[in-house]
């Protein structure tokens, strides 16, 4: 069995790309429910990281609708995290927990939008 991690320690972890290219960093983590029930709740698990520059307020929730929040601000949010993407789990090849670096299987990311899908299957 492997150790247990909080949710918390990928968070600001660096990226390496399948192509040894280093990313940038963790800068959230969506879950999404899983088949296991834990009381009356599925337990959730990670389904994906959003990778992106550390920058104060990260996204404030702007990534989550594309028609969120006004125009004016909802543009600027997008310009300044323009690099930001997403990895599915699937795409993580293995975290090395003591150096602070997910090690993925793809050489890019996907657009934030795949993101916003979790769970409208």
């Amino acid at each position: 069995m492997s150790a247990l991690h909080r949710m918390d320690d990928l968070l600001g972890m660096h990226v390496r790309f399948a192509d040894g290219v280093d990313g940038d960093r963790v800068t959230d983590v969506r879950l999404a429910p899983s088949s296991r029930v834990r009381g009356q709740l599925n337990e959730l698990v990670v389904d994906g990281l959003v990778i992106g520059r550390m920058r104060p307020g990260t996204l404030f929730g702007y990534d989550r609708h594309p028609d969120q929040g006004p125009w004016v601000i909802r543009k600027v949010i997008r310009a300044l995290h323009r690099h930001t993407g997403y990895v599915g789990w699937d795409d993580v090849d293995r975290v090395d927990w003591e150096a602070r670096i997910v090690h993925l299987r793809t050489t890019g990311l996907r657009d934030l939008t795949a993101a916003t899908d979790i769970g409208s299957g």
